[in-house]
């Protein structure tokens, strides 16, 4: 799991007022939610050639670009 908190840190480093929960699952699970926008989804791309876990930095690229 640390690479769910190295986005959960670069979540809160940018947005200060943030309140950033990790839940853990099993199988490679990993959604980034804001008030119930999807922002990024590894979820339904495991077990394809398109998995992946986000670069550092694009979570919040990915925020801001959704208007938060």
């Amino acid at each position: 799991m640390p690479k769910a908190f190295r986005v959960k840190d670069e979540i809160e480093k940018a947005y200060k007022d943030a309140e950033v929960f990790l839940i853990p699952k099993r199988g490679g699970f990993f959604d980034v939610i804001v008030d119930d926008t999807m922002v990024f989804s590894k979820t339904g791309k495991v077990g394809t050639t398109t998995e992946r876990f986000p670069e550092v930095g694009e979570i919040t690229s990915l925020i801001k670009k959704a208007g938060f």
